[in-house]
């Protein structure tokens, strides 16, 4: 715990005050409903005939994401008649298709101040939005936003919304719970800035290294051979060896997490009972799975990374790269997506003269890949894509550690 944290101890559990409190308040807490301590305000309705590039730009549900207001996916509505946002008013969605949308909120900055909102979202306004906001992320929040969704639509009306009661203890003890809940959120803010900065990072440079508009200064065409192409069959060997062993570590491929098993990614296993039958892939081996990805619209090919071994079903294509081709390079070429139109384009083709948008064994092995001749340059590029995924991992690693904490606090912190 940091030095400003020391005064923060644990309370005996009697009368209405937190289990974890500040050591200089002793006092009980009180309840209030939102509507006595601050205002409700009302979005813009607008139809589509409003919208105008030239006007006020209006915030809607997209426009909360982690509790933050990001200016994307914008909307411009010409009007001249609208109820501004406020510093520190909280925004909150109150009305969508999702009912896992309803609730959800962001306090609104300085710089976003004077900017519009949609009818789908409500403005809570009160001299006390930064304790408030933190409640707001609270489990007792959320439970309450749940009971009074309406019964035929994802909604929380004015009236019911001014009715949460909320745990209310005196100003100073507010600023003081306020004060620390913010300072974690700007480090959750700062990783995930930092986390997507990297992302951005090392996609623009596979884009550009793959596409050969960039090359390390130490290779250059008079010591080393221009890239080569070469068909994944040459390069890459098929894989169908079968489960013997009833090794029940089945796998999935999914587009963010890579080759990961069925019970952590779905939290259950959805293969068939008896996967004796399954295609075995061990470590550094790769997968090809033809549904959709997000991202990858005819499926995702992936390095197993994680785990020493599993088992994949047999719809799958399995394979694994000769010994002189550094398999790290092909997963970085692989997660560019550099593979994707191709392997699109020739099930297009199949489904113009089957019927059928697929990709069959020996076409998907047809596949054809650019790649330095050398090993040199195939582990450069490598290592030097790894070293910013590693960066990447280290810092979702320090991210959830934040989230963890700010979690422990809105436990302990609240009533």
């Amino acid at each position: 715990m940091t030095e400003k944290n020391k005064s923060i101890r644990n309370f005996p559990n009697s009368g209405n005050v937190p289990k974890l409190r500040f050591s200089e308040f002793t006092e009980e807490w009180k309840v209030k409903k939102l509507g006595e301590i601050g205002e409700i305000v009302n979005g813009l309705t607008y139809s589509p005939d409003n919208i105008d590039d030239s006007g006020i730009l209006v915030l809607r549900s997209s426009n909360v994401q982690n509790r933050i207001v990001t200016l994307k996916d914008n909307v411009f509505v010409k009007t001249e008649k609208f109820n501004p946002v406020k510093e520190n008013d909280i925004l909150i969605c109150v009305r969508n298709g999702s009912k896992n949308l309803i609730g959800k909120n962001a306090i609104i900055k300085r710089e976003n101040e004077g900017l519009a909102f949609g009818a789908f979202m409500t403005v809570f306004r009160s001299p006390y939005n930064k304790f408030v906001f933190q409640w707001f992320d609270t489990k007792q929040y959320k439970e309450i936003v749940n009971k009074n969704l309406g019964a035929t639509i994802n909604s929380i009306n004015g009236s019911d919304l001014k009715k949460f009661k909320i745990p209310f203890p005196s100003v100073d003890e507010q600023k003081k719970i306020s004060s620390l809940l913010s300072l974690v959120d700007d480090r959750i803010e700062l990783s995930m800035k930092i986390i997507s900065h990297l992302q951005t990072s090392i996609q623009s440079y596979r884009q550009k290294i793959f596409s050969r508009k960039i090359r390390f200064k130490d290779i250059s065409s008079k010591d080393y051979p221009d890239w080569e192409i070469k068909k994944l069959g040459e390069i890459a060997m098929r894989l169908t060896n079968k489960n013997k062993d009833n090794n029940q570590n089945v796998l999935t491929i999914s587009a963010q997490y890579g080759l990961i098993s069925q019970l952590e990614f779905f939290n259950k296993s959805v293969s068939a009972k008896n996967v004796t039958g399954y295609y075995v892939l061990n470590k550094n081996d790769f997968a090809y799975n033809k549904s959709y990805s997000n991202g990858y619209p005819m499926g995702a090919i992936k390095k197993l990374i994680k785990y020493e071994k599993g088992v994949v079903s047999t719809l799958y294509i399995c394979f694994k790269f000769h010994s002189h081709i550094n398999s790290e390079f092909m997963k970085q070429y692989f997660d560019a997506g550099f593979q994707n139109n191709e392997i699109e384009k020739i099930a297009q083709e199949g489904a113009r003269n089957h019927g059928l948008l697929n990709i069959s064994i020996s076409d998907f092995f047809n596949i054809e890949i650019s790649l330095p001749s050398n090993n040199y340059e195939q582990t450069k590029i490598a290592n030097f894509l790894s070293s910013i995924e590693e960066k990447i991992e280290t810092e979702k690693k320090i991210l959830a550690q934040y989230e963890i904490q700010k979690k422990f606090f809105l436990a302990n912190l609240f009533i």
